[in-house]
């Protein structure tokens, strides 16, 4: 099978198509010459870009990548998709196997593992090993065993990719739960670094915002209320960055929900839920009612245990 790069190269000489006729603000000439000699990554998203300019599909791309049409990797319905909706469709088996498990379907989410475990022997992408890999790592949870091995082929896949789009927020977000709190921090690190050097402030602004309320219930769940402050003095700082034309109130709610639950666990429980509440009615008052419903049961779930280690963030977003 050849590699992600070499394929590129392929099709692109096939199309008679030079790297500088391909370069452009989200792509240098220099990045491309790396990325077809293996030097470097690419992130989904991207790369379906050089494939729409090339007017490739991405059926074509990974029929090549595996030697021919014997093998098809990809859903025919991609080459029909814009390249939102395709990364869309790529974190939908995530949100799929999150909800099982929300819904404490068990038996459900026992046999869609099974099913994707039977498909891996004839299913080489990255997409479909990290769906397999996540099934497992919330069954592993519900029977209280270790998570952790789960999020390896994650934490390797977002450690060598150059540039993150999309796809790797929704890969942090939803592995992030079985991650140790140094590959976490590192991670974020990475993240917040890659996300602000790859774009402006306008148009990573959405995702930037889920990443950073992400990672600080997380590092609530561990109990590391030093690095969860952090965190919420830099989603401070990104909403006051952020022009009136950028900036969304339910950001600003979710700021002050954060807080609460800071203050709740670290310092008074009784000013810290008035907090939560007084977040919750503002999402209610601003008619946000599917943020509301959500933030409502995440903190009856808070305010009922003394001990958050059990409350899994990015399985309730499902």
């Amino acid at each position: 099978m050849a590699t992600y790069g070499a394929t590129f190269r392929q099709l692109r000489i096939g199309k008679n198509m030079t790297l500088k006729e391909l370069a452009d603000e989200q792509v240098s000439v220099g990045f491309l010459s790396k990325f077809e000699t293996d030097q470097s990554k690419i992130s989904v998203d991207r790369l379906m870009h050089l494939l729409d300019k090339m007017n490739v599909t991405a059926d074509e791309y990974f029929f090549a990548q595996h030697d021919g049409y014997a093998k098809p990797q990809v859903p025919k319905i991609w080459s029909e998709m814009s390249v939102p909706n395709a990364v869309a469709a790529l974190g939908s088996g995530f949100y799929y196997t999150a909800g099982l498990s929300n819904r404490g379907q068990w038996e459900k989410l026992a046999r869609w593992q099974q099913h994707l475990a039977e498909q891996a022997s004839s299913t080489l992408t990255m997409g479909h090993w990290l769906n397999l890999d996540f099934a497992q790592l919330l069954l592993a949870q519900h029977q209280q065993s270790e998570p952790y091995p789960f999020a390896q082929r994650a934490i390797t896949y977002l450690q060598q990719i150059d540039e993150w789009s999309i796809y790797e927020l929704i890969v942090f977000n939803v592995f992030l739960q079985g991650m140790s709190v140094p590959d976490a921090q590192q991670l974020a690190l990475s993240a917040k670094h890659k996300l602000v050097s790859q774009a402006p402030l306008s148009e990573i602004a959405g995702m930037h915002r889920g990443f950073l309320v992400t990672s600080f219930c997380f590092f609530m769940n561990r109990t590391r209320f030093d690095i969860a402050e952090e965190l919420l003095g830099q989603m401070h700082s990104l909403h006051k960055e952020q022009s009136p034309q950028q900036s969304t109130g339910d950001f600003g709610m979710l700021i002050l929900w954060c807080q609460g639950w800071l203050t709740y666990r670290r310092d008074s429980e009784e000013r810290g839920q008035s907090q939560m509440k007084d977040a919750l009615t503002i999402m209610r008052l601003c008619e946000e009612e599917s943020l509301w419903r959500l933030y409502a049961a995440f903190s009856d779930r808070i305010w009922q245990t003394k001990d958050d280690h059990l409350l899994y963030h990015s399985r309730l977003m499902a």
